[in-house]
C-alpha cells in the first residue's frame, strides 16, 4: 500500500527524535587554538581552559566524559579537570602541549557519552599515615612536608626533596618499603632514586616563613591539610599552620602547593592572615645550604639557586634547588649561615605566588649548574607570557 506524504513526514520526524535521544545524540565538538607568544620553545607546557568557557558553548558538557584530541597528530591527550576552590564544580580543564617558538596548535574538545578511560598518572599528592607526612611528586621529582607527629622532634615547615631517576610514581612504593621487614629504605638508591636531602629545622627547598630583624618566624609542622587534586597531570593541596606571634599579632599561614607534570618547580601560593586586620608583613623564602654548595642569584631575573654535590659521594651526582619570585615582591636577596634567602613583603589576607623546587643530575634533566640556572632564568618569562588559549565552535 502506498504511504501518504503525511505518513512519511511523521516517520522522518520519528527518526530524527530517535537519533537525537540518549546514546544516539550527535557529538558536538569545540575547537581550541593554543598559541605560544614567546620566541622560545615550550615543551610539555600546561594548557588551561576555563570550564565556564566550555559550558557557554556546550551547556551540557560532562567533565567525566569529554576528551581532547591533537588535530595535528590525531591522538587523544591526557586531560584533567580541576575543582580548584572545592565547591563541587569544575573550574578548569588542563592538558599538555608541545609548542615551538611562536607556534599555534589546534585541538578538538569532544563531548562523549561514556566515562574516559583512565590514564596512567604523572602526578600524585597524598597524606601518609602513620607519619602523617604530606608527600607529592610528578614524573621528574618528589617532595614532602613533615607531619604533626614530628612536631615533638623539632621539625619545621621546610620542604624535603626526594630525587628520582625514573618517570613513574614512587612515593607510595617508597613509604611502603619503609614498613616492610626487612625495611627497604628510601634513603638508599635501589634503582629509582632516594631521599638524600636533609631538612632539619630549615626551610628546605623553598618554604617560606615570616621575617623580622634578620630572624625567621617558622610555624612548625602543618596543623591541617586538604588534598585538592592528585592527577593525572596536576597535584594540588593546601596546608594550614598554627599561628605565629609576630609584631604582637597572631599570624596564620596557609600554603597551597601545585605541581604540574613535567615541571621541577612547585607553584606556591601563600596567604598570611590575622583575623580581619590589614597591613603588611615581611617574609623570607629560603634554600637550605648543603656542604659545598654554590649560591647563584639574579635580582633582576627574580631567582636564586644552590648547586652542589647531592652527598659526599660524587657518584650520587649533583643537586640544584631554586626559587623564582615575581620581581615586584622582592625586597632583598641575602644569605645567612643556613640559607640562601629571598626577602619579600606581603599584604595580610592576600595571597602571593612564587615557585620553588629542585633538579638532580641523575634524573637526566640537568647536567650542570648552568643547565639548572638556565631553567630557572627562563621560568619568569613563561609566567609573564602564558599561552594564549581561544575556544570556539568548530
Amino acid at each position: 500500500m502506498k504511504k501518504s506524504p503525511r505518513t512519511i513526514s511523521l516517520f522522518l520526524c520519528f527518526l530524527c527524535l530517535f537519533f537525537a535521544s540518549d546514546g544516539f545524540a550527535q557529538q558536538r565538538d569545540l575547537l581550541i587554538k593554543v598559541r605560544n607568544p614567546l620566541n622560545i620553545d615550550r615543551p610539555k607546557e600546561m594548557v588551561v581552559v576555563e570550564w565556564n568557557d566550555v559550558r557557554k558553548l556546550l551547556p551540557q558538557a560532562n567533565p567525566a566524559t569529554i576528551s581532547v584530541r591533537n588535530l595535528g597528530t590525531g591522538k587523544d591527550l591526557v586531560v584533567q579537570t580541576i575543582d580548584e576552590n572545592q565547591d563541587g564544580s569544575v573550574d578548569e580543564l588542563i592538558f599538555l602541549a608541545d609548542l615551538k617558538a611562536g607556534e599555534t596548535k589546534s585541538f578538538v574538545l569532544r563531548e562523549g557519552t561514556n566515562p574516559r578511560t583512565p590514564f596512567a598518572s604523572m602526578t600524585d599528592a597524598r597524606f601518609v599515615p602513620p607519619r602523617e607526612d604530606l608527600a607529592w611528586e610528578n614524573d621528574r621529582i618528589a617532595f614532602r612536608m613533615y607531619g604533626p607527629p614530628l612536631a615533638k622532634e623539632g621539625s619545621n615547615n621546610g620542604i624535603d626533596v626526594w630525587t628520582k631517576r625514573v618517570r613513574y610514581l614512587i612515593v607510595e612504593k617508597w613509604y611502603r618499603g619503609e614498613e616492610q621487614k626487612p625495611v627497604i629504605s628510601y634513603h638508599e638508591d635501589h634503582g629509582e632514586g632516594a631521599d638524600y636531602f636533609t631538612v632539619g629545622s630549615s626551610l628546605g627547598a623553598g618554604a617560606v616563613a615570616l621575617w623580622k630583624n634578620n630572624s625567621l618566624y617558622q610555624p612548625g609542622v602543618f596543623e591541617k591539610h586538604r588534598v585538592i587534586a592528585t592527577g593525572p597531570l596536576q597535584a594540588m593541596f593546601e596546608l594550614t599552620y598554627k599561628p605565629v606571634v609576630y609584631d604582637g599579632k597572631k599570624i596564620t599561614e596557609v600554603m597551597r602547593i601545585t605541581l604540574d607534570a613535567g615541571s621541577n618547580l612547585n607553584k606556591i601560593d601563600v596567604t598570611f592572615s590575622s583575623g580581619s586586620r590589614k597591613g603588611a608583613v615581611m617574609f623570607a623564602a629560603g634554600l637550605v645550604k648543603r656542604k659545598g654548595t654554590t649560591t647563584y642569584r639574579d635580582r633582576k631575573g627574580g631567582w636564586t639557586s644552590l648547586w652542589g654535590l647531592t652527598t659526599d659521594d660524587a657518584a650520587v651526582g649533583y643537586l640544584g634547588t631554586g626559587i623564582v619570585m615575581p620581581r615586584a615582591a622582592i625586597r632583598e636577596m641575602k644569605e645567612d649561615s643556613l640559607h640562601a634567602l629571598i626577602i619579600g613583603r606581603a599584604e595580610l589576607g592576600k595571597a602571593f605566588t612564587y615557585y620553588a623546587g629542585a633538579g638532580w643530575t641523575r634524573s637526566g634533566d640537568f647536567a650542570t649548574a648552568e643547565d639548572w640556572n638556565k631553567y630557572l632564568s627562563g621560568f619568569p618569562q613563561r609566567i609573564r607570557s602564558p599561552l594564549n588559549v581561544r575556544i570556539s565552535t568548530k
